[in-house]
């Protein structure tokens, strides 16, 4: 049964892994109540580690960001959906090297830094990210690559992204029309698959049991949290949640994250195994 409200009896979090579209900040505006009980997890030693299916910002990019909210933290603590595609390419298809990136600068960076050739000849493999300034002819070269052969691979599925004002197309929305182009589906390295939660699980050094995973939305946040093992928290701040059977439901629900309690000393033993 989901637990709401305010008396929730909260099981013992070591270590928190949270997104940050929706949970932290909407577009360019904080969430005061979410920058608030990051800042006091954090003086209280707690470790957290954020995961966003967002390719278009680097961690160097979400460090600055967080900073000018008042909230400082390493690039280590975040991991992104363009991080985690250039290396799910080096672990799963280590014999490519040419690449056709749809997306941002950060999308494209993340594939050089691995050792990737970023172009759009012969390409043997297509990423797809968020791409504010997507063209037909962008999608008809991923399409042509799709159709002869190569890898077909998307950061994540969110068909929307909450802003300042309301709402925006994701990534998801332009994968989903390629995707009905071709008839291919791609492999997503972003939420709701686990690789970014592995990632973030190993960061942090806290155990599965007493690891809690935040997230607005349902489809992407939740599944991911639930599918590696983790108590999982949906903060009603950002997509609206909308209900479908078939997905596992998450196991608390607020509408702030100071309604999350975490004791002093379970943060305190956090610090020390991590010392």
């Amino acid at each position: 049964m989901v637990s709401t409200g305010s008396n929730v009896n909260w099981p013992p979090i070591e270590g928190i892994i949270s997104d940050l579209d929706g949970v932290v900040y909407r577009g360019s505006t904080a969430m005061a109540d979410a920058i608030e009980a990051f800042t006091r997890w954090q003086k209280a030693g707690l470790p957290f580690c954020f995961v966003t299916n967002n390719s278009t910002h680097t961690p160097e990019d979400v460090v600055r960001k967080l900073r000018g909210f008042g909230l400082s933290i390493a690039p280590s603590e975040v991991v992104t959906s363009a991080i985690t595609a250039a290396e799910l390419i080096r672990a799963n298809y280590p014999q490519l090297t040419r690449i056709y990136v749809i997306g941002a600068p950060s999308l494209v960076t993340a594939m050089r830094d691995v050792g990737l050739e970023v172009t759009d000849r012969t390409p043997e493999a297509v990423v797809m990210g968020l791409d504010r300034d997507i063209t037909h002819e962008k999608m008809r070269i991923a399409v042509e690559a799709i159709l002869n052969g190569a890898v077909f691979i998307g950061t994540n599925p969110d068909l929307l992204l909450p802003t300042a004002s309301g709402f925006e197309p994701g990534a998801g929305a332009t994968i989903a029309a390629v995707a009905a182009a071709t008839q291919v589906q791609p492999s997503i390295a972003g939420k709701p698959q686990v690789p970014m939660i592995e990632t973030a699980l190993s960061r942090l050094g806290t155990k599965r049991a007493s690891t809690i995973m935040i997230g607005d939305q349902v489809p992407t946040d939740i599944q991911a949290g639930k599918r590696a093992g983790l108590a999982t928290v949906l903060v009603t701040t950002g997509v609206p949640m909308r209900q479908d059977p078939l997905l596992m439901a998450p196991d608390f629900i607020v509408s702030s994250l100071r309604e999350i309690e975490v004791r002093a000393a379970r943060a305190a033993q956090a610090r020390q195994r991590r010392a």
